[in-house]
């Protein structure tokens, strides 16, 4: 007598189909719950310039997700490498300025010096954020 492949009953494809993705949406990270680096969010300026009337090349703009500038904005980091307080990221950001707009990766290095101030360590420039009553 030919042997017969017993099927699973729909019910429990239905759950193998539904406990996997699942299951993936516990593992995977999600960026957009937490922010890229340990700043509060909101607009720096270099050290020694005053927040109020501040000039556009002075000003950065940290919404949590990449470090923006008066030329550069909706940016988006990862974290490359973390050793103590010093970031390497890779960063893609619309360019403004030209004739057209565009999208473009750097990299940045930045060293958290609190959750209000950063140093670029690429530039030497230091920043502190600013209130936004203050700007």
């Amino acid at each position: 007598m030919p042997r017969t492949l017993s099927r699973a009953p729909p019910f429990r494809v239905a759950m193998r189909t539904i406990r996997y993705p699942a299951l993936l949406a516990f593992l995977l990270p999600a960026p957009a719950l937490a922010d890229t680096l340990p700043l509060t969010r909101g607009y720096y300026v270099e050290t020694g310039t005053p927040c109020r009337g501040a000039p556009n090349v002075a000003l950065r703009d940290y919404q949590g997700d990449g470090i923006g500038s008066s030329k550069a904005g909706q940016c988006h980091a990862r974290i490359l490498a973390r050793i103590g307080q010093r970031y390497t990221l890779r960063q893609s950001c619309v360019q403004y300025g030209g004739p057209r707009q565009y999208r473009a990766a750097e990299r940045l290095k930045i060293r958290v010096d609190s959750r209000t101030s950063y140093t670029d360590l690429r530039a030497g420039a230091h920043y502190r954020w600013c209130r936004t009553t203050n700007l």
